[in-house]
């Protein structure tokens, strides 16, 4: 456990932790001074004095309290700040494999819930978590000033006993809790699932049957909930029982030594009152201590995620032509001893059963991630010696269900070419044919696309992220299923521009590879890779069996 809470405590960004010290420290001083200000009023009752004194004690226990809550909330943001800048920091350079469907609920989990999460810490939590036991230890000095050190004694052990059954109190609420984020990410989970893929779910299993699978982890997350509920009621019953139990014990302390003084005993009750007041603040921090421990494990998980190597700028390279090499790779369990070469200005189709590892093949070509053995090499230069950032000029990529963002047409064209005219914007656009969505809006390429996208159809959103390839004019385009929603018209027009370009073309498609005009067909079977060079526009002849035996 200390093992945990320490690489976790390693995963924050120095400046966050900075902030949480400098707070922490804070809240230290508004309990001090809290309780000088309580001490000096019980003295000022039982010497009968001016409330002067006191008046300015409290004024400064006020302005220290209003200081360090005020800080705490301008801390709370600026964390935040700095933990989605090191989250985002550690996105931009994650293996693009690493990311899955458990991954990219942890992300959005953390985004939306944990690390606005955080920043209650400072203003809210470590009040908690320092004031309220702090306040009780300094005041029980006070009440040794005022009542002699027997009275003192006797205030901390009653403290001590209150503070433990709360502490116990909390250890049984957090075990309950311990199940709510589990239950919360498989919520977010079935829900992402349910936004993304409504209209498949809907017309494979209707309304009803759409939400059968959220409708369960909805009902389990309830039933955590019901859980929760009854032990936080238990733990609030104790907590009552705790906090006035200091109150109690000192008074029948009071009536059993006949103190008769009545204003010595007005101002050690305020004293003990006070005392016992913060603990009750600990009633649900149960909850507020899951909550955090599962934010920081995300968020350390999340932040020491698996990156790909960056060459020393005095070892990088930069490949002087586009040949793709892949030599001898293995890759986990999916690729086995794979040998291919594309030439520059090649046109390579890809095919291959469900699974078996084309888009694998792809990945490592754009350094998704690097392979398990072997070398993937584009100009006879290692990938991995390559700067990432000068590796992706090099290539374009289309997925098969491409992003598209909440905009304008042309700003998510753009995204392939910042610096892109709109001339060239409509330009490409209309080469990945699109002048029918230009055509129906007086705004043309400014026209908004919706929310991610939702105006366009699913053919118009690859032809969005067609040109948004094309614009980039990379030496090397890849499409991984990305004209799987076009029609063969249009998919033919596309395929002719794009061979006018003497780019090097990577395509994996289900349909006739014709279209394309491959020089190459890659067949991506039985962890193995099976090479046909094309000869003629209508006949394919086998040149070459690849890793036909064996690793």
């Amino acid at each position: 456990m200390k093992n945990n809470h320490n690489s976790s405590n390693q995963a924050l960004p120095k400046s966050a932790k900075q902030r949480l010290y400098r707070v922490g420290a804070g809240w230290t001083l508004v309990a001090a001074f809290e309780a000088i200000a309580y001490v000096i009023l019980a003295l000022a009752i039982v010497k009968q004095e001016s409330p002067m004194s006191v008046i300015i004690a409290a004024g400064i226990a006020v302005a220290v309290t209003i200081f360090v809550t005020r800080s705490g909330f301008l801390s709370g943001a600026r964390l935040a700040g700095d933990l989605y800048s090191a989250l985002g920091q550690s996105l931009s350079s994650a293996k693009l494999a690493w990311f899955n469907e458990k991954h990219r609920t942890q992300v959005t989990q953390l985004a939306e819930r944990g690390i606005p999460g955080f920043m209650a810490i400072p203003a809210h939590q470590l009040q908690t978590f320092l004031h309220a036991p702090l306040l009780p230890i300094f005041l029980v000095i006070g009440i040794g000033i005022v009542g002699g050190l027997n009275l003192a004694i006797f205030s901390a052990v009653l403290l001590s006993m209150s503070l433990w059954i709360q502490y116990k109190a909390q250890q049984r609420l957090s075990s309950s809790d311990s199940d709510r984020h589990k239950a919360d990410d498989q919520a977010t989970q079935s829900t992402l699932e349910l936004i993304d893929h409504l209209d498949l779910l809907r017309s494979t299993a209707g309304p009803a049957g759409s939400l059968e699978r959220i409708e369960l982890n909805w009902t389990a997350q309830e039933k955590v909930y019901s859980k929760i509920n009854r032990a936080a009621s238990m733990a609030t019953l104790v907590s009552t029982f705790a906090t006035i139990l200091p109150l109690a014990g000192v008074t029948t302390y009071l009536v059993y030594t006949s103190t008769t003084q009545p204003l010595l005993i007005l101002a050690l009750l305020i004293l003990i009152t006070r005392s016992s007041a913060p603990l009750s603040e600990l009633a649900l921090s149960g909850f507020a201590i899951n909550d955090v421990k599962a934010s920081i494990k995300n968020y350390h998980q999340l932040t020491q995620v698996p990156v790909l190597s960056e060459p020393h700028k005095d070892v990088a390279k930069e490949p002087k032509h586009n040949n793709l090499n892949v030599n001898n790779v293995s890759y986990l369990d999916i690729l086995k001893s794979v040998s291919a070469q594309i030439n520059a200005g090649e046109t390579v189709v890809i095919n291959g059963p469900s699974g078996g590892g084309k888009s694998t093949l792809l990945g490592l070509l754009m350094r998704f991630d690097d392979p398990s053995r072997g070398t993937v090499s584009i100009g006879d230069i290692d990938m991995k010696t390559i700067k990432y950032k000068n590796l992706t000029q090099h290539i374009a990529y289309v997925a098969q269900d491409p992003i598209v963002f909440t905009g304008t047409l042309a700003e998510n064209i753009r995204l392939g070419n910042p610096n892109a005219s709109d001339q060239e914007v409509e330009s490409f656009a209309k080469l990945a044919q699109l002048e029918d969505v230009i055509g129906r809006s007086e705004q043309g390429i400014h026209q908004t696309v919706g929310q991610r996208g939702t105006a366009l159809s699913g053919g118009e959103r690859q032809r969005v992220a067609i040109a948004r390839a094309l614009i980039k004019q990379a030496p090397v385009v890849i499409f991984d299923e990305a004209t799987s929603a076009l029609d063969q018209d249009t998919e033919r027009q596309i395929a002719k521009h794009i061979k006018s370009l003497n780019s090097t073309v990577i395509v994996v498609t289900h349909r006739e590879a014709a279209i394309w005009h491959p020089s190459i067909e890659l067949t991506v079977k039985n962890q193995r890779v099976i090479a046909k060079q094309h000869r003629t526009e209508s006949q394919y002849s086998e040149t070459s069996a690849v890793n036909t035996q064996p690793a």
